[in-house]
């Protein structure tokens, strides 16, 4: 298991965040995902054999966030 943790800019509400989790949750291979709406961040744990760090930043980019890793 891997964990990513990331800021999301254009995370606004909990409407958003419900739509985010229930997305990256369906996505093959994540096994939880959390959202800090006051810091703007978003957590996932995720097995490395079903997907990638790249493949979870584009599916958030396809329901239009913008990921930021840390530096």
């Amino acid at each position: 298991m891997k964990q990513m943790s990331l800021r999301v800019d254009t995370l606004s509400c909990e409407a958003d965040e419900s739509i985010v989790l229930d997305e990256l949750l369906a996505h093959d291979g994540v096994l939880a995902a959390e959202i800090d709406l006051q810091r703007e961040t978003l957590a996932l744990a995720y097995e490395e054999r079903k997907t990638t760090k790249s493949a979870l930043l584009d599916h958030l980019r396809f329901f239009g966030l913008a990921p930021v890793l840390p530096a």
